[in-house]
């Protein structure tokens, strides 16, 4: 049985890459939400550039901070509502296992940041 990654509230967490895909932001959205987009160095662009810029935002290699846990009635994670950079955008819980790696817990009192832990 596979362990599924559970973050809580206060959980400090860095977005990552997975294969050729990282997570965007999607502006024109609301509420705002993030979404898996190919990673901006091998992209093939169909539409002009100017047009993904002003839809999405690429947040890879940003840090977020775990506001809230959205959970079901089995107190399983269904998504989390992420702080980035002043904007709260919801992410799914299967969408975070994949590109959140935990950078420091809501218990770490020492107050430094350590690497990032691999999953």
């Amino acid at each position: 049985m596979r362990t599924t990654v559970r973050y809580k509230e206060g959980d400090l967490v860095q977005i990552t890459r997975q294969g050729t895909y990282t997570l965007c932001r999607a502006l024109r959205s609301h509420p705002p939400y993030l979404r898996e987009c190919p990673v901006e160095d091998i992209e093939v662009q169909s539409h002009p550039p100017h047009q993904y810029k002003e839809i999405f935002e690429n947040i890879e290699g940003k840090m977020g901070l775990v506001v809230y846990v959205r959970e079901n009635r089995l107190e399983q994670p269904l998504g989390y509502r992420v702080l980035i950079e002043g904007h709260e955008v919801f992410c799914k819980s299967k969408v975070a296992e994949k590109y959140f790696r935990l950078v420091r817990a809501q218990g770490d009192e020492s107050r430094r940041l350590s690497e990032v832990q691999n999953s």
